[in-house]
């Protein structure tokens, strides 16, 4: 997809100023350049950076105890993909680029379970850069159910059947939010304990929230009304697929820049 034009306004309001940066995430710190993907996917290796986010909940099921939710981010370079941890079951959102497995099966190894363990994976969206290991994945966890946004499922090449996502859906406690204008089909997943899994309606730059990266997002005008939606939650952290989280203040962040577009 060429370029689209900007004016300097949409610049400034979606890429940010300064965006060269060093963040510290958990026990792992990382360099991000920029939040714009580069145009040839770069294989991941084994060594992805990974780090972790806990909170502690109280069990609804009448057991008297506190589960622990988790999450990794897997840092593929200029891309992430995550797992979250929740009771039972665990949930994979995104599978980065082609060769990603590796990384992702190594985090996975840090939870102490296997991919027998996985009950689901969700594709925020079908770019390549995110769904780029999707078969590798799920091929590996063999016994998950798969989600993405409805528009978006023709576009994922997928050896099994994917289920869409409507708003409102749960995967296993965490919330789907229907969030187009990056692509038609663009879900953002929101955990009550976590925060905002937001894929690439939203990108994280210079410890902040920005806009989606219009040289990649056909449809501006709907994706900033999917940021404006966003702001109508509350979370604390939001985790993006190109750049560093912002793990505090993340929705009121959100809420300035949704004032802004």
């Amino acid at each position: 997809m060429p370029p689209q034009r900007i004016s300097r306004r949409t610049f400034l309001r979606t890429t940010g100023r300064g965006a060269l940066g060093i963040a510290v995430f958990g026990i792992v710190a990382t360099a991000c350049s920029s939040n714009t993907p580069r145009t040839g996917p770069r294989r991941a290796t084994t060594t992805a950076a990974v780090a972790t986010t806990t909170a502690t909940v109280v069990a609804t099921s009448g057991r008297a105890l506190t589960d622990t939710v988790s999450s990794r981010r897997i840092d593929l370079d200029f891309v992430s993909a995550y797992i979250i941890e929740r009771g039972d079951g665990l949930v994979v959102i995104d599978t980065g680029v082609s060769g990603s497995f590796p990384a992702i099966d190594a985090t996975l190894a840090t939870f102490g379970r296997g991919w027998e363990d996985v009950g689901y994976v969700v594709a925020t969206h079908k770019h390549m850069d995110h769904v780029g290991s999707w078969n590798a994945v799920i091929d590996a966890a063999g016994d998950a159910v798969l989600y993405a946004g409805g528009p978006d499922i023709p576009s994922i090449d997928s050896g099994r059947t994917i289920t869409a996502l409507t708003e409102g859906d749960l995967v296993n406690g965490i919330t789907a939010i229907m969030t187009p204008g990056h692509t038609n089909g663009h879900v953002s997943m929101l955990d009550p304990d976590l925060g905002l899994f937001a894929g690439d309606a939203l990108n994280g730059s210079g410890g902040t929230v920005i806009g989606p990266n219009p040289q990649f997002t056909p449809d501006m005008d709907t994706a900033f009304e999917s940021v404006r939606k966003l702001a109508r939650f509350d979370f604390d952290a939001a985790y993006f697929g190109h750049g560093e989280p912002v793990l505090a203040g993340a929705s009121d962040a959100v809420r300035a820049l949704a004032a802004s577009l």
